[in-house]
């Protein structure tokens, strides 16, 4: 049944990926910078008119497409190229418009993608070098509910969803083709089931704008990894709540990032999430002496913890732009090392934006 509704999935979606390549989430592979006059928004047109009388009417079908071409000249295991791409399909029914519900929206989405991985292949590294490698295939990925409220200070969000859409990222992480920084930090997903982009679970989000400058955001979810096997194609709806719950937290001060500020903007976060299902330790066996001596089976934990801190700020800004120059950034994870393959990663760098 899994693969009929991934097959009927991919036709729809095949079907859509004529529609517009800028997407309501293509930030999360690229951002384009210049928009020349005689440069068409979109792949196929204006539909003489129609794609803007649908959008009117409050539906948007929209699509986008990253590839990667990447290389080893040096080192590793051999001396080779890989290719691999995402294509992203999204629908977005505006609620407001269509059933005079303000501030709400639902939204779907799906990809394919294709390609080999040079780094098990060709170079041996245990980080994927390249971020949009994983789950090569016709795949369900979101279907939610968004609204917001209090003149749109409150945002809630609920349906199928991505905790790394929402906590331990940045777009500027985006910038870079490594999986071990793009999207958020690699030690999230590897130390435990931190769903990131293309797997969704149940799940629901609620972000609050306490003032012009600081925002809090909750998150709830279902941590059952099964969720997110290759043979689901995103289509496993269970919610198996015996399996365990995961929650995260974060807050975040954004000084100088509203449209009217004219200071150099930054961010400021520091977030936990928690998930509660079972893990084994590291080191120890049931009695608590090395496993890997004893051949004893290996101590089991309820629930483990990553601690993450992000910030970035820009330091140097083109004259006349808002967006223009250099930002520095730097981000760490900190969990517990017996339950953690990574229980300490940071990383840092310098963006150039010309």
């Amino acid at each position: 049944m899994k693969r009929y509704c991934a097959a009927v999935l991919s036709v729809i979606f095949s079907v859509l990926s004529a529609f517009p390549v800028y997407a309501y989430k293509s930030d999360r592979h690229f951002e384009q910078t210049l928009q020349p006059e005689n440069q068409q928004v979109y792949m196929t047109g204006e539909w003489g008119g129609t794609r803007d009388e649908i959008a009117n009417e409050g539906v948007t079908f929209t699509s986008t497409f990253v590839c990667d071409v990447l290389g080893d000249v040096s080192g590793g295991m051999h001396q080779a190229g890989r290719f691999d791409s995402s294509t992203g399909w999204d629908i977005n029914f505006d609620l407001e418009k269509l059933a005079n519900i303000i501030g709400a929206q639902f939204h779907i989405s799906g990809l394919w993608r294709t390609g080999n991985n040079l780094s098990k292949d060709i170079v041996g590294n245990v980080l994927v070098t390249s971020s949009i490698y994983g789950s090569e295939q016709f795949r369900f990925y979101e279907m939610f509910l968004e609204k917001t409220f209090l003149d749109n200070r409150v945002n809630a969000r609920i349906g199928r969803i991505a905790t790394g859409d929402d906590f331990g990222f940045s777009p500027l992480y985006w910038t870079y083709v490594s999986n071990s920084v793009d999207g958020c930090p690699i030690s999230l997903p590897l130390n435990m089931f931190f769903p990131v982009y293309p797997t969704a679970v149940w799940g629901a989000r609620i972000k609050a704008n306490l003032s012009d400058d600081i925002y809090l955001t909750s998150g709830i979810y279902n941590a059952d990894k099964e969720v997110g096997r290759q043979a689901a194609a995103g289509l496993d709806f269970s919610l198996r709540l015996s399996r365990g719950m995961a929650f995260a937290q974060e807050i975040a001060y954004a000084p100088n990032t509203s449209p009217d500020s004219e200071g150099m903007p930054g961010h400021y976060k520091a977030g936990i999430y928690y998930n509660g299902s079972t893990c084994r330790d590291l080191y120890s066996d049931i009695n608590g002496a090395a496993y890997s001596i004893t051949g004893l089976a290996q101590k089991k934990h309820i629930g483990n913890y990553n601690v993450y801190l992000h910030a970035d700020q820009a330091v140097y800004r083109e004259e006349d732009t808002k967006d223009q120059g250099l930002t520095a950034l730097a981000v760490t994870t900190i969990g517990p090392e017996n339950i953690n393959i990574y229980p300490f990663f940071i990383m840092s760098g310098l963006i150039y934006k010309g």
